[in-house]
């Protein structure tokens, strides 16, 4: 056992979930169970949105677990506190639209401007919001110009069939350096968040409100949005299938036969 781990954290796809989007139930239960017992909490850290996790984890929403969304841009602790959020500004979201309007190769598998619940499609890009995608929202609302969303924005999500996303990176470094940060969403897409916005802060956000140091929190992840995260936990634990460097403890087993649930089991 060790003996330090107060708080554990997981993101979510291709890490906690199997891959097609599943995960062993009953060993989730069990495990929650015996944490429950040592006063350990669970939190989801994720690039999704909260309406997404709740579809995902619908038989686990009453059972404790805390919540570090759309990477890192909302926190809510285990009662359903929202104890942290920071959301793209208006003038913001008009400089990524024109972002995207100049760049040459547009994103063809989708782009939606999400808050928790509701995903606001360009027109264009209304054909690609595709049931299974609109299944984790509550809303879809089309829209011409950004001027015509209202609501607070969380992160912009796009995706592109077959495209170096890298080159996407550079241009918006250079347009838009310190007023968006961009990263992986887990999910295959990428996101644009506000600056200084990472799963770490949030989860760094949530570990002070419960009085727990971040050298006493375990975390475990796979892809370039769990970085911050894992450089910043006593416990950073990756999956088979990471190619992150760092100072990271490897697991052995991978999503599809419940790494993290069955690692978790073994060190506490």
């Amino acid at each position: 056992m060790t003996a330090d781990i107060q708080l554990i954290a997981t993101d979510l796809d291709g890490t906690f979930l199997r891959d097609d989007k599943t995960f062993d139930e009953v060993l989730f239960k069990s495990v929650l169970q015996k944490l429950k017992i040592k006063n350990i909490p669970f939190v989801i850290t994720t690039g999704v949105h909260q309406e997404r996790i709740n579809v995902l984890l619908a038989n686990f929403l009453d059972s404790g677990l805390a919540f570090v969304n759309n990477n890192g841009a909302r926190v809510l602790t285990s009662a359903g506190e929202v104890i942290y959020e920071r959301t793209i500004s208006a003038a913001i979201l008009r400089q990524v639209q024109q972002l995207l309007i100049d760049f040459p190769v547009k994103p063809d598998r989708g782009l939606v401007y999400s808050t928790d619940d509701t995903a606001y499609v360009p027109r264009q890009y209304s054909g690609t919001m595709t049931a299974y995608k609109a299944r984790f929202f509550q809303h879809i609302k089309i829209f011409d110009d950004v001027s015509e969303i209202k609501a607070p924005i969380l992160k912009v999500t796009m995706n592109w069939e077959h495209f170096n996303e890298t080159k996407f990176y550079e241009a918006a470094k250079l347009t838009l350096d310190h007023a968006i940060h961009v990263t992986e969403t887990g999910t295959g897409a990428i996101d644009i968040v506000p600056a200084t916005v990472n799963k770490a802060v949030g989860l760094k956000k949530l570990a002070d409100h419960l009085g727990i140091d971040m050298a006493n929190v375990a975390a475990f992840g796979d892809g370039g949005n769990d970085l911050e995260m894992l450089s910043s936990v006593g416990h950073p634990y990756v999956m088979p299938n990471a190619t992150l460097q760092g100072d990271f403890n490897h697991i052995e087993i991978d999503n599809n036969h419940a790494g993290v649930l069955k690692t978790i089991l073994g060190i506490i």
